[in-house]
């Protein structure tokens, strides 16, 4: 059985902006590479109209963000694309994260708190996770791990993103024989990286195997303490 871990990560993206106006939540939606190679995050802020329009001006000036461009606003939350610069790159450990099997369930920041709830599937890729954490200068603080419960509820375990990508996939024939399409089709219908349409692939084909025909097994190599 996974576990879910809760931590806080000071992650220096976007803190200029949510140090700037603490009372605005800022939460991550999706983080992936493009196939031109830049990290680019989507995320909602959400406060009160006046908070909003003072985060509207800390996040375009913020030194980890060298785009912003605002998606959708409303009353009480706007939603960014955002393109980092390499200072906000050195905080983006989603790529990495997917090469060990996690998945992140939900990233939420205020101020200088930024709170992860991430599923892991044993305690050595959370270990190797904060191993790339302390690597990167990134203070990790766990605040909790339990076993995911939900898989009794959840009969298929994939992330929205990872839903979209295996969609895609299937309806473009790349689980076919012979295969229909490539990756490198593929990843540039989502505008990212090979390398990191693959990882999704892997990590929703792994967690469906998880919570069907593999639900009773562990992976090799997981480990007892973290």
């Amino acid at each position: 059985m996974s576990l879910i871990a809760e931590f806080t990560l000071n992650t220096p993206i976007g803190a200029e902006a949510r140090t700037t106006v603490p009372s605005v939540d800022f939460k991550v939606e999706d983080e992936f590479i493009s196939i031109e190679g830049t990290p680019i995050l989507t995320a909602w802020a959400m406060g009160d109209e006046s908070d909003l329009a003072d985060f509207h001006e800390a996040i375009g000036s913020d030194p980890t963000v060298s785009t912003a461009c605002l998606l959708a606003n409303m009353e009480d939350r706007r939603l960014y694309r955002l393109e980092l610069t390499p200072k906000g790159a050195a905080g983006m450990t989603y790529p990495e994260a997917v090469d060990q099997g996690l998945t992140f369930l939900e990233i939420v920041g205020s101020g200088e708190s930024v709170r992860y709830r991430v599923r892991v599937p044993d305690r050595e890729s959370l270990t190797a996770y904060r191993r790339l954490c302390a690597d990167r200068d990134l203070e990790f603080r766990l605040l909790g791990l339990y076993q995911d419960e939900s898989r009794s509820v959840e009969p298929a375990a994939v992330t929205d993103r990872q839903r979209e990508v295996l969609r895609a996939a299937f309806e473009a024939g790349y689980f076919a024989v012979p295969r229909q399409t490539t990756l490198e089709s593929l990843a540039a219908n989502f505008d990212i990286s090979e390398q990191a349409l693959s990882a999704i692939i892997r990590r929703g084909e792994s967690n469906l195997l998880a919570e069907t025909v593999a639900s009773d097994l562990s992976p090799i190599g997981a480990a007892e303490d973290a």
